[in-house]
């Protein structure tokens, strides 16, 4: 079993006391999955809470395109979806006016997907299924995915600390490998080196200040989040215990021309509402904001007592 995995089950033995779903802990990637040896069609799966929408694209025997909308609830435990494959049909079309397509309910018959990590999964349809991978289109490789602005996390005890990391430039060592390199949000003393790591299947990134690092490995790891744990380090010392640990991603690479979140120099990125311009509604607004909270908080806790 390998190392990421093997600490993913365990941060899900603390959380879910459950082993079935531990490599898809967060859920499975959202966005386009296909089978790289059967291009051409391709399945486009989201998921809000429990609830998971698999938009399918594929052909009838005659040759004409056709797409099934299969809809139902994911199991987060078990990692398996069921449903079944549901055709459309004299719906609207471009310039047409807008009315409710006919709806086929099991067209095709059942779907099941039964997700082995975030990124893999097996499609069971009538008559034989397809191993399935999350499509990434966008990215040369898993570490190029670290380009960009994240905010990492890890906890222990109850108290949660963490890095925002900014990864801008490659770097490639002595050995031939090659990193995503960069550095704390608005502190580039505080460096940064991550990259994707074939024999474990994990993204490492370690975080270096002064004579401290914090080791991230991250078992579960897509183009949005990531999943996995963390050490501490401080030179001349043992590494800490691992820590669960997160990550989420901020800004793309392209985005960090306009302002780095987190970086005081750059003040805030995000416009506020043209109704909501003035320094005073904003003072406003946020003494209402406040006042409503604390209100809110005081009847939660009296209501403990």
């Amino acid at each position: 079993m390998k190392y990421g995995i093997r600490w993913l089950v365990w941060i899900s033995l603390c959380m879910f006391a459950s082993l079935a779903g531990a490599g898809t802990v967060g859920g499975p990637a959202t966005g386009l999955w296909y089978n790289a040896q059967e291009t051409g069609r391709g399945f486009n799966i989201d998921l809000q809470g429990d609830t998971m929408i698999v938009t399918t694209f594929i052909y009838e025997t005659s040759g004409d395109p056709i797409w099934y909308l299969s809809s139902g609830i994911y199991n987060h435990d078990t990692g398996v979806f069921t449903s079944s494959y549901d055709s459309y049909s004299n719906g609207q079309c471009f310039g047409c006016p807008a009315g409710a397509p006919d709806v086929q309910s099991a067209a095709a018959g059942p779907i099941t997907i039964t997700f082995h990590t975030n990124q893999t999964a097996t499609l069971t349809y009538t008559g034989g299924s397809v191993e399935i991978v999350k499509y990434n289109y966008g990215f040369t490789s898993k570490t190029a995915m670290l380009y960009g602005e994240w905010a990492l996390s890890y906890e222990t005890g109850g108290v949660v600390s963490g890095d925002w990391l900014v990864f801008d430039t490659p770097f490639t060592d002595s050995t031939g490998a090659v990193y995503a390199s960069g550095h704390a949000a608005g502190n580039a003393a505080i460096t940064a080196l991550g990259i994707y790591d074939t024999a474990s299947s994990e993204v490492h990134v370690i975080v270096t200040q002064g004579t401290t690092s914090r080791v991230y490995r991250f078992g579960v790891f897509d183009d949005h989040r990531a999943l996995g744990v963390a050490n501490t380090v401080v030179q001349g010392q043992p590494a800490s215990a691992a820590m669960a640990a997160t990550g989420a991603r901020l800004l793309y690479k392209s985005e960090i021309a306009g302002g780095i979140i987190g970086a005081a120099a750059t003040g805030p990125i995000v416009s506020m509402p043209a109704a909501q311009s003035s320094q005073q509604s904003l003072a406003n607004d946020d003494a209402a904001l406040t006042t409503q909270l604390q209100n809110a908080l005081a009847e939660l806790q009296a209501s403990r007592k």
